[in-house]
């Protein structure tokens, strides 16, 4: 009777033809073992598989999966409708073990919805599931020898946070295991669409090949091709130690994008090493990262996932592999990366695995909020504790987050990839930072006209408008903001590229918030930055005589508005920077003043860490086995206040907004038509409605009785087409 089961069927096909629930079992606990495996946990993998659908053996469910089929036979009489089956195989695991059994339960009972909580007012609740009643279930259970022992050593301090990491993580290789089974039974095309990538041994032959190019073509003995060539170095010999932790400090132009990446394929000559991801802190660059990586590596090698990145229609192979992460270079950001790690969808936890026994480059590390910092830190240091993972904190300015008695949440056995940071950091000296006072708006505007090519970077949106604002309308002049949608932000750095270059030489003076200072490659001779963190500062440096065209020191000029009222975050770092002025006059992005900075700023915010409680709080529980997977799922790296309104101003945008009218599934236009959103404030967006209460077509912000344009904040006339999603 056993091979009348089945797991699932196929439309229009006889059950002969249907895929028997022993078999998808079979397969599903193989495959979660595979995966469990990179982490130590085979045979809990195969628990997992081997009972996850038990509830698919039973007779009701055998007779809903006919009836939707059309088919009647002897399991007609016990159709009952749409049973769940998810409840059940928790239920026999959780039976047959109180401890383990209760871990794995989650996974079981949230392969399709999503991890639940332990215990909340609702019947999706693990504890409620656990109790209610179902028909007898005809395949057996399999425990062979059930896990007792966990894969890693329990740290009585951070337990709870280690057990919901372990069930995320055994979810993860379950969810991936299920879906790969099923649609290799019922979509054998798609399935075989997942095709393979190019080996680690050709990924070193082209990146060889590129960079000797590259070699090639530059003059190898100006001071900064001398010291990226040390750089280099320095990453290829730390890339034959054993995996870990590592931190590459190296100053902006020093060559860490590629050189880091040397660093991985190096170090991914180990067997156990799979996938080199590489996690960046802002969409803004994360573009043009991934450009070098396919320009080393090649397109077949490089997959992007992130809001910002839509693959083609028919490039399925991109579109599958960014479910899993199945390849061999990773590119995505920090509220992607770190988000999904306190997730509980199937859709968001799915790759998680594939992250296993991984090399991971956070760059820019400093740009993780301070908020959010220790939720991120606990990521970091169990990916590499007990997943074999090794990390690489990789920035200009790097923030104290080493263990200390005054940070205990910080990372410990931490190695320098640099042999000596301090001379390297003094050889590549290019820039001169000078506090120069208070100015304002229209100060600041002077002095920008005084300069043919300049960057001014400013903390807020209204700060870069009003500066835009006070100087003349010329195509020289040029406003970057968030509010720039992001290809217009793209055609507009092009356009400051052509004008800085070597060949152009074009006058260009750009006022910008913050977007462009942490990894933008443009070199402008002369900086101005509004006071704030000496990671910014130095961020903004970078941005100044990058690649050493001047064999002086360029200027770097730091001035704050007269009564300065930001956020309580721009003045907490000003005022850790503020008090360095002086005694690093001149020499803001040294080593030594950066450590003393973020000494001072993490002591001011340690308490603030951790503000969604997640590790102090929700993590904590989860010792005794009682894991709120729905509620840590609530973290979010960036809880914005905005709201995403499209700017419909280019022809395809407007066709992209005709088009949902008749759409039947309206996501994808809405992936597309982030490459014309922006992000505005709920008071901008009331303006804009009530504007619109006698509608005329486009997307305006009115502020001191004028009408501005969304994208540039710039008087202009209506354009044509809008749209709003969120």
């Amino acid at each position: 009777m056993l091979d009348k089961y089945y797991a699932h069927s196929i439309e229009n096909e006889p059950p002969e033809n249907w895929q028997p629930l022993e078999q998808h079992l079979k397969n599903v606990a193989e495959m979660t073992a595979e995966f469990a495996d990179c982490f130590g946990a085979p045979e809990w993998g195969s628990i997992l598989g081997r009972n996850h659908d038990l509830g698919k053996g039973t007779r009701p469910w055998q007779a809903y999966l006919r009836q939707v089929n059309n088919i009647i036979d002897e399991f007609a009489k016990d159709y009952e409708g749409h049973p769940t089956h998810a409840t059940v195989g928790a239920q026999c695991l959780h039976k047959h073990s109180a401890e383990s059994g209760k871990l794995l339960a989650y996974c079981i009972a949230g392969h399709h919805g999503g991890l639940p909580n332990w215990d909340d007012s609702g019947s999706s609740a693990l504890k409620v599931r656990l109790q209610q009643q179902f028909p007898e279930v005809k395949i057996p259970l399999s425990v062979p020898s059930f896990p007792v022992d966990f894969p890693f050593s329990p740290d009585t301090e951070r337990l709870g946070f280690q057990f919901q990491f372990f069930v995320r993580m055994l979810f993860s290789c379950l969810v991936d295991a299920d879906f790969l089974d099923t649609e290799a039974f019922l979509d054998k095309k798609r399935s075989g669409w997942r095709s393979s990538y190019p080996e680690i041994d050709t990924l070193h032959e082209r990146f060889w090949s590129n960079y000797n190019v590259l070699r090639d073509g530059a003059d190898q003995t100006t001071k900064v091709n001398v010291q990226r060539e040390r750089v280099l170095q320095d990453c290829l010999q730390a890339g034959e130690l054993e995996p870990g932790l590592f931190s590459l400090t190296v100053p902006t132009g020093g060559g860490k994008t590629l050189a880091s990446l040397a660093f991985a394929l190096n170090h991914n000559k180990k067997p156990e090493n799979r996938r080199i991801i590489y996690v960046i802190p802002f969409t803004s660059i994360i573009e043009q990262n991934a450009k070098v990586f396919r320009d080393m590596l090649g397109n077949d090698a490089v997959l992007e996932h992130h809001c910002n990145f839509l693959p083609d229609d028919s490039d399925w192979k991109t579109r599958l592999a960014i479910e899993n992460w199945d390849a061999p270079v990773v590119v995505t950001t920090n509220v992607h990366f770190f988000n999904s790690f306190y997730a509980n969808k199937t859709s968001k936890c799915r790759k998680l695995h594939n992250v296993a026994e991984s090399i991971i480059i956070f760059d820019e590390v400093q740009a993780i909020p301070v908020e959010k910092l220790q939720p991120c830190l606990e990521v970091i240091k169990e990916l590499s504790l007990n997943y074999g993972v090794t990390s690489v904190l990789c920035t200009a300015t790097q923030p104290a987050i080493n263990f200390s008695e005054q940070f205990k949440a910080g990372l410990k056995n931490v190695r320098e990839i640099i042999q000596d940071v301090s001379a390297l950091f003094a050889t590549l000296k290019r820039t001169e930072e000078v506090f120069i006072g208070e100015l304002s708006e229209q100060d600041v505007a002077k002095q920008l006209l005084e300069q043919e090519q300049v960057l001014c970077i400013v903390n807020t949106r209204q700060q870069a408008l009003d500066i835009f604002n006070a100087l003349p309308e010329s195509e020289e002049n040029i406003h970057l903001s968030a509010l720039m949608y992001p290809a217009h932000r793209t055609k507009k750095l092009d356009e400051i590229r052509v004008r800085l270059s070597v060949k152009n030489k074009q006058p260009c003076r750009v006022v910008s918030t913050q977007l462009i200072e942490a990894g933008v490659d443009v070199d402008f001779p002369c900086v101005f930055r509004a006071v704030a963190g000496i990671d910014s500062i130095a961020q903004a440096a970078g941005r100044c005589n990058r690649n050493g065209l001047s064999e002086s020191p360029c200027k770097v000029s730091v001035f704050e508005f007269p009564e300065e009222s930001g956020c309580s975050f721009f003045r907490q770092a000003a005022q850790s920077a503020a008090k360095l002025f002086e005694p690093f006059k001149g020499k803001l992005t040294a080593p030594e003043c950066v450590q003393e900075y973020f000494a001072d700023f993490f002591w001011k915010n340690e308490q603030r860490m951790d503000e969604d409680g997640m590790i102090g709080n929700l993590c904590r529980i989860a010792q005794s086995g009682n894991i709120q997977f729905k509620d840590i799922a609530k973290f979010q790296m960036i809880k914005s206040a905005t709201i995403p309104v499209v700017v419909a101003l280019e022809e395809n945008a407007v066709e992209l907004i005709r088009a949902l009218e008749f759409a039947e599934h309206k996501g994808g236009i809405f992936r597309k038509l982030q490459q014309f959103s922006v992000q505005i404030y709920s008071y901008q967006f009331e303006e804009i409605k009530n504007w619109l209460e006698n509608p005329s077509p486009g997307v305006w912000v009115l502020r001191s009785e004028e009408l501005y344009s969304v994208d540039t904040g710039l008087k202009c006339s209506p354009p044509t087409g809008i749209a709003f999603f969120g």
